[in-house]
């Protein structure tokens, strides 16, 4: 007696298995097929997201695919920046000669930066004047508590050892005088 067996030829996409819903009166039905492709997928995944590697991993695809979405919308944006356009009243009738959003946007940051911070009290000053004080002064204070720090580090250096033995004899007087009390 012979037994033959024939097996077609298997690729990724050969199917394997009818994959299978449940409805919402509880019968099944078939969503689709699964493929050897779909549990080799299976296989790598479940592989990868136990490894102790997954986090960096996982890290690195979402750096790539951020820069490869930025290399993909890039000349769309550099085309709506630099293609001519017309500028518009409220109705979006045409008002004026043709110009670039670019300039548009740079009219913008013009008109902020000297509009005054606060419309109702202009002695605030713009925002630009508001921006640089805050800047000069959190670099002030960065400064200023270095220099503290120096000086508070120098008289501990120098006096350190006066400061420790008047805190010891403040403590062993208050544990002397307490205890006495009992």
């Amino acid at each position: 007696m012979n037994i033959e067996v024939k097996v077609d030829e298997i690729t990724l996409s050969s199917v394997v298995a009818d994959v299978l819903g449940v409805d919402e009166d509880g019968e099944t039905y078939t969503e689709g097929q699964c493929t050897i492709a779909d549990l080799v997928a299976t296989q790598i995944i479940d592989r990868l997201t136990q490894s102790t590697h997954w986090p960096t991993l996982r890290q690195r695809v979402m750096d790539i695919r951020d820069e490869e979405i930025r290399a993909a919308v890039r000349p769309s944006i550099e085309d709506a920046i630099n293609r001519p356009i017309y500028r518009t009243n409220h109705y979006g009738e045409r008002t004026g000669e043709q110009t670039t959003l670019a300039e548009v946007i740079t009219d913008e940051a013009r008109k902020l930066l000297k509009e005054p911070a606060d419309r109702y009290r202009h002695e605030q000053g713009t925002v630009l004047q508001q921006v640089v004080r805050a800047e000069v002064k959190k670099a002030f204070e960065t400064e200023i508590a270095d220099m503290v720090k120096q000086a508070r580090d120098l008289v501990t250096t120098q006096l350190g050892d006066d400061i420790a033995r008047q805190v010891t004899a403040a403590v062993t007087a208050a544990v002397t005088a307490g205890l006495a009390k009992r």
